[in-house]
């Protein structure tokens, strides 16, 4: 047999009256309507009970030794985790007084005695939902703010990530670096950087499996592993070094790289998942790199060979990546760019 779940088990009612036969009798009226009974003799004990239940409502008796059903309303109301409970006093008086008590003190309701069985359960009951209906729409708000925010916070990493991505074109000592892009406005696992030091300029494309915050993360890890090696690695080094560092710190990941590095004697390209780049001259194809590894992360173990190419005056070397525009532009269907030499 399994036991009931939190939405299947009676929701429980606080019954606070010193009357011991008003207790037996509200405990009867209520176990048989379906309640689960909770009985105090006094407001003192009411509300120790309270410290350690949370009950769907309070039935609290108007007159009573000691501390009244006006003043435990108000200690009930004073208490975060029963602000919002509901309470109706039981009363033996219709004077306006009385009930401008009750109301002031928080109440939401009170009910004359002796009371009819039927409407003082339709009136628990219909306190009751009312409650749940508030509590719903309470967090319902809130679930409301938190996705806003959530989307404020999206929208504001998109912009940075767009910010990141190298403006084109880019004019530098051996040609020009050229592309295209299409924009989007979520977050993704794509990049293109492009990185200069005196000795040669290199243009990567960076596209990591997968979407979201998560992709976006390792893209910005590989970018900022990537700036820290490029001027003092070969290209086929920091292609290793960016493998371990993914393999090691997101096992859910991988990234398909690619890059060309130029220099004053012609270029050198890794290919490492995405499609071959190719070496155009004079309008033919002179030559594609593909395969130069495993896309980093993918292969813990995983090598890099690098292409050298011979440039001349005119020549373009071409890479795309169709995922390059996710951090961009979810309707865009591919970005181009375009390494000149």
């Amino acid at each position: 047999m399994q036991a009931a779940s939190a939405a299947q088990l009676p929701r429980s009612i606080l019954v606070i009256d010193d009357g011991p036969d008003n207790r037996m009798l509200l405990e009867a009226i209520l176990s048989r309507a379906g309640y689960r009974v909770l009985l105090a003799e006094d407001g003192e004990r009411g509300l120790r009970i309270l410290d350690q239940e949370s009950p769907a409502l309070i039935l609290l008796d108007f007159s009573m030794p000691g501390l009244s059903g006006p003043e435990v309303a108000q200690r009930i109301r004073g208490q975060p985790h029963t602000s919002a409970t509901p309470i109706i006093l039981l009363t033996a008086s219709t004077e306006a007084d009385h009930v401008d008590q009750a109301f002031a003190a928080g109440a939401d309701d009170y009910v004359t005695k002796p009371f009819d069985r039927r409407i003082l359960t339709a009136r628990i009951e219909s306190m009751i939902r009312a409650a749940e209906d508030r509590q719903r729409a309470r967090k319902s708000a809130d679930l409301q703010v938190q996705r806003d925010r959530l989307l404020s916070d999206l929208q504001d990493a998109a912009r940075v990530q767009r910010e990141q991505i190298t403006a084109l074109p880019m004019t530098f000592p051996y040609g020009v670096i050229s592309g295209a892009v299409v924009p989007c406005n979520h977050i993704g696992g794509d990049s293109l950087q492009v990185f200069c030091n005196p000795e040669h300029t290199t243009a990567v494309l960076i596209d990591v499996s997968g979407h979201g915050a998560a992709a976006a993360l390792v893209a910005s890890s590989v970018v900022t592993e990537l700036r820290g090696y490029i001027s003092t690695h070969s290209l086929a080094d920091c292609f290793a070094l960016i493998n371990r560092q993914i393999s090691a710190r997101w096992s859910s990941h991988y990234a398909c790289i690619a890059a060309v590095q130029i220099t004053a004697r012609g270029a050198v390209v890794i290919n490492a998942g995405l499609p071959p780049i190719c070496h155009v001259r004079q309008g033919e194809i002179l030559a594609t790199v593909e395969a130069s590894g495993s896309p980093p992360g993918l292969l813990a173990s995983g090598q890099y060979d690098a292409t050298e190419l011979v440039l001349e005056p005119g020549d373009r070397l071409i890479a795309i990546s169709d995922g390059l525009t996710e951090p961009l532009g979810e309707s865009a269907d591919d970005i181009r760019a375009c390494m000149s030499g």
